[in-house]
């Protein structure tokens, strides 16, 4: 059995070496982080063109990945994927008019569905 000594690896020692790994085990995308770094070894292991017929990653993601650990100071968090909603979301524009004609409609006739209401606003707006 090969002992490994921490004070060698880590400069600060066992404190720098658990927050190192306790940056990925508490992580709620752990299982990803893991999976980016196994295909990261993999890269530096067999290439290119094997780490592409493996795990369907291109050159360009894995050197990205590599970038996003070496800008984090090696903190494997960094290889979480980011939020992917779009930042600027389209708002819903309905006319004051059209929202005021269906509320009284609806106060009117209760239990009326968009079936029976959009014939008659488009009579009330001349669409028809």
């Amino acid at each position: 059995m090969k002992q490994i000594y921490l004070q060698s690896y880590f400069k600060s020692g066992y404190s720098r070496f658990m927050q190192y790994i306790n940056n990925v085990l508490e992580h709620p995308q752990r299982v990803i982080i893991e999976k980016r770094m196994e295909i990261i070894k993999f890269y530096d292991e067999f290439g290119a063109r094997a780490t592409r017929k493996a795990s369907r990653k291109g050159r360009s993601t894995i050197y990205l990945w590599k970038h996003k650990l070496r800008i984090a100071g090696g903190k494997l968090s960094a290889l979480a994927p980011g939020n992917r909603a779009p930042q600027h979301k389209r708002k819903h524009i309905t006319h004051p008019f059209i929202t005021q004609f269906i509320i009284d409609y609806r106060t009117r006739h209760p239990g009326v569905d968009k079936t029976t209401i959009t014939p008659v606003l488009c009579s009330s707006l001349n669409l028809i």
